[in-house]
């Protein structure tokens, strides 16, 4: 089911003239109740353009694969261990660990940036280990 941009516009109306009803009643300057209707209609096509291009739950529960069937990498044995292509295995052996501590940081999400703090290296430096590791396997599956 997709998301009704009118039933829920409806249902915001509601609950705003109920909101403003309750103000008036507590003697809030009509200035002000103008205000919050504008700040929370904001808000409410804020909300509105993020939800109408969500999925609906129920196709979202068929695409998530479940947590026990991914595979953690944490460690650099972790990411040899998970290769299943015995040249790349050979290949990333034979590859120095500041290299791989790298492409397991690249895995793990962590920018360039993020890197070259962690590691105390320069960003130039990632860059072109990055780029030899990438020619070595090149020339392997070619």
């Amino acid at each position: 089911m997709s998301y009704n941009k009118t039933h829920e516009l409806k249902k915001w109306q509601i609950w705003k003239q109920q909101e403003e009803l309750l103000l008036r009643k507590l003697g809030v300057e009509e200035k002000i109740i103008q205000q919050l209707r504008e700040y929370d209609y904001q808000m409410f096509l804020a909300d509105r353009r993020i939800r109408s291009r969500q999925m609906a739950t129920v196709d979202t529960f068929f695409l998530n694969t479940p947590y026990y069937d991914k595979y953690e990498i944490q460690t650099i044995e972790d990411l040899l261990d998970g290769i299943e292509s015995e040249s790349l295995f050979i290949q990333l052996s034979k590859t120095d660990s500041k290299t791989l501590t790298i492409l397991l940081l690249k895995i793990l999400g962590y920018s360039v940036s993020e890197i070259s703090k962690i590691m105390c290296m320069n960003e130039a430096v990632i860059y072109s280990r990055i780029h030899r590791l990438k020619k070595k396997l090149k020339k392997i599956h070619v």
